[in-house]
């Protein structure tokens, strides 16, 4: 845990349970500040995901829990005519992503919907891939929200779902509230009980800090799925 360590032990449980509630719903000013947080914290794990996406021009490609949208660019950079749409339960990055967008230059390619986390609403094989970055952890049926993610897949689609695993998560005082913990076997334990292929469950460490996030070693692993 490196220096974070003494930080920690200095909140309160009442901050450390906001920290928590705004990772998994960031509301208000301090959502804003905690999207900017979970992009700061985030590069190697959104850097991975995109290298295994792989876009293509011309894809629709769904993210779910897209933040304040603030690593769009990058990736539209990497396949200028994709597709994209955003799925969020936090109105607060619903409109950042939105007022992100709008000031460079990305609304013609990106959509973006609220939802209340259940219910995706989207009809069946719209997408031709979906990723979803830290999300893992607050699915609250995970079974059943797989199923809904195989469902809006076009055949041969693919999801990839980035996670730190759980020996990484426990390192935080603020997962013990409201987080469900992934060690890989109990990942792909529940990729078993769905509707998908497990194609590959690749492990990535790095070292990270940040005003929250602050591991000397972080391990997390980038799960790609088939239809």
């Amino acid at each position: 845990m490196g220096n974070s360590e003494n930080n920690n032990k200095e909140l309160t449980v009442e901050q450390i349970r906001e920290i928590a509630a705004q990772l998994r719903n960031p509301t208000g000013e301090k959502g804003i500040e905690m999207g900017h947080i979970m992009n700061e914290a985030n590069v190697a794990m959104i850097d991975h995901t995109f290298e295994t996406l792989q876009p293509v021009s011309g894809e629709s490609i769904l993210e779910i829990g897209h933040g304040n949208a603030n690593h769009l660019q990058k990736l539209i950079k990497m396949a200028p005519g994709i597709n994209y749409t955003g799925l969020d339960i936090s109105e607060t990055m619903h409109l950042e992503a939105k007022k992100y967008c709008a000031e460079n230059g990305l609304e013609g390619q990106t959509t973006f919907v609220h939802y209340e986390g259940q219910t995706i609403p989207f009809a069946s094989q719209t997408f031709d891939k979906i990723f979803t970055i830290n999300t893992l952890y607050f699915w609250e049926s995970p079974e059943a929200y797989l199923n809904e993610l195989h469902r809006i897949l076009k055949p041969g689609g693919k999801l990839l779902i980035t996670y730190a695993e759980e020996e990484s998560m426990d390192k935080l005082p603020f997962t013990s509230y409201g987080f469900t913990k992934y060690s890989p076997d109990k990942f792909e334990k529940l990729i078993q009980n769905s509707k998908f292929k497990l194609e590959s469950n690749r492990q990535y460490v790095e070292k990270i800090t940040s005003k929250v996030l602050t591991y000397d070693e972080r391990k997390f692993r980038v799960g790609v799925l088939m239809c």
